[in-house]
Formats: structure tokens, sequence, C-alpha cells
């Protein structure tokens, strides 16, 4: 799976604004929840999966907010078993920080915040541990030790819309069928949308056209029958079919089915095998070609400033 990150900009406002949306409802039917990176305000690498990398899509993150919880959630998974920022806990001063089940509790108790520095801090137990660097390694640790400061890089994905691009990038999914790719098509430009409707905390996205407002009554999204053979359509929103969507491990998955490709170019749901061909997900480009470009966006607007102290006590421990 690659992604074209086009245009990156500073935007805590989108995040912090994510935080302050309690309700779906507030959102409308069809929320657009912020899609960012975390880039250390050092040496621009971001927090990934694992810890911190050069910025990719594997770097890629949306809240999850239901209630008073809070989750950090990979926005493409994966695997099905690891979309959440979770804490395992290695000592009474510090815990290693890694992708895992959403359900966890440590996974639903995440916030983040502005520094007076013009970045964020990411924390969890009320702001008592905060989210802190070592080399490449990402660790929690008492907030008074220090944390590091993140710029919040946005994404263009609602801005712009993206293309489902089969293997080998020849032929783009319109909702029905794969075709030649048209950057020029706007029938091939897609967007999502992430709801937390309950509180288990990675969420189900919906693609749907982004030609047309997210807002418009009528709109409608990619929906799958759950039968295996069957062929996606397009349906109203609200429909189950049209929820319960993920991209997982490079896959876009629906109740344990995959989208493949036909030779004759027919999209159908076939059950997920780890030789089940990929689908891309590739952003619309300002001008030229469908790109792959891995290379991190621009910071625009950060302060290069120190990174406080950090002082891991005891070591990241084992687990």
């Amino acid at each position: 799976m690659s992604i074209v990150l086009v245009g990156g900009a500073i935007a805590v406002g989108a995040i912090l604004l994510a935080l302050a949306t309690r309700s779906r409802a507030s959102q409308g039917p069809l929320p657009a929840r912020a899609v960012f990176q975390l880039q250390d305000l050092i040496d621009d690498l971001c927090l990934g999966p694992h810890g911190f990398v050069p910025c990719d899509a594997s770097s890629l993150w949306t809240l999850g907010i239901v209630g008073r919880r809070k989750s950090l959630v990979s926005f493409l998974h994966p695997s099905a078993g690891a979309r959440c920022l979770e804490r395992v806990q290695a000592g009474p001063w510090d815990s290693k920080v890694r992708l895992g089940n959403c359900k966890a509790r440590s996974a639903l108790a995440w916030d983040v915040a502005p520094t007076e520095h013009g970045g964020v801090l990411v924390s969890s137990d009320g702001g008592q541990h905060c989210l802190a660097r070592r080399w490449n390694l990402a660790a929690m640790q008492p907030c008074d030790f220090g944390f590091t400061s993140f710029a919040v890089v946005d994404t263009p994905l609602h801005s712009r819309g993206f293309l489902l691009v089969s293997r080998g990038g020849a032929s783009c999914f319109d909702g029905l069928r794969f075709r030649k790719c048209d950057t020029e098509d706007a029938e091939l430009y897609w967007d999502v949308t992430v709801r937390f409707d309950k509180p288990r905390g990675e969420g189900y996205y919906s693609f749907f056209k982004f030609q047309t407002a997210r807002s418009t009554p009528t709109q409608q999204c990619l929906s799958a029958s759950g039968k295996r053979g069957a062929m996606p359509t397009l349906a109203d929103c609200h429909q189950t079919g049209a929820k319960w969507w993920a991209m997982i491990g490079g896959r876009l998955e629906h109740a344990k089915l995959c989208l493949e490709r036909e030779s004759a170019g027919a999209a159908r749901m076939q059950p997920c095998s780890d030789d089940a061909p990929h689908q891309q997900v590739v952003l619309r480009a300002a001008q030229g070609p469908l790109a792959t470009a891995t290379a991190p966006p621009a910071m625009v607007g950060a302060s290069r400033g120190r990174r406080p102290r950090v002082t891991i006590a005891g070591g990241l421990g084992g687990g």
C-alpha cells in the first residue's frame, strides 16, 4: 500500500477540534475526522506503529472518540489485531508503546494537547504520563520527566479525495468495477468517514464519492452484502453493508471478505488470504501522473525548538 502525501501542513487546530467533538450527531451523518501524522519537531520522523519512522502511509493516525474515551487509531491497520496505540507496562516509571487491541484499557485513555512552543504533546492517564522518544522507540513516562513535542501534519484526504488503485497501478475502482485510471475523472475519487459509535476504539470506515458533498441526504457509500463472490455496490450510507469497511494489511476488507479485481475488471468480495491482490490508496496529486512517492511531507510553520530532556528511568523494559 502506498499513499502520496500532498502539501502537508501544521494542523493543530484540526486535531483539537476533533478532540472537542463528543458526538457523531454534531458532525452530521458522515463526520470528517482528521487524518494526520505526528512528526517529531527535531528531525521530522513520524510516530509509526512500532516507533519513529520516515513519514509514510504507516504513520497515518485518526482520533477515535466515544464519550470520554479517546483512542489513537492507525488509519491503515497493519493487522486486524493491531489497530490502536496502547501502553505496555514495563515498570513503575516507564512503559513501551505499540499497536494493539483497541479494547485494551490503555488504548482508550489518550489525549493530545498543545504546548507553549507551538507543537503538541501526547499524554495518557489524565495528563500524568507523556509519550517520549528514546532513539527511534516510543515510550511513556511521567510528564515531569519530559516529553517529545510533535507537529500535527494534516493530510488532504478530505480536501482532495483519493483513488482506490489495483495492484500495479493500471486500473482504479469506481465502486462497481475496475477501469483505467484517469486523474481527470471525478467518478474515480473517494472520500472516507470514520465513525466510533461503540466503545470499542477502532471504529469503522465508510467510503463515498468525493464529488458529492458529505452532507448530501442522498449520498451513497460503498456497500457489500457479506456474501462470498458478491459484487460490491453503492448504497445508502446508513445500511449495514456500507459500514464496517477497513484497510487492513494493504487490503480493503468488509466482514472478513476482501475486494478483489477479476481479469475482466469486475470487482468481487472474496475470502481474505495472504496472496489476495492488494488495493492501493493514492491521493490526488496536484498535477502530473499517479505517483507513489513516499518522501515525508514538508513541515510548514513549526519552530524547531530543543526537545525537552527525556530520561527513561530503568530503560524500556521487556515485553
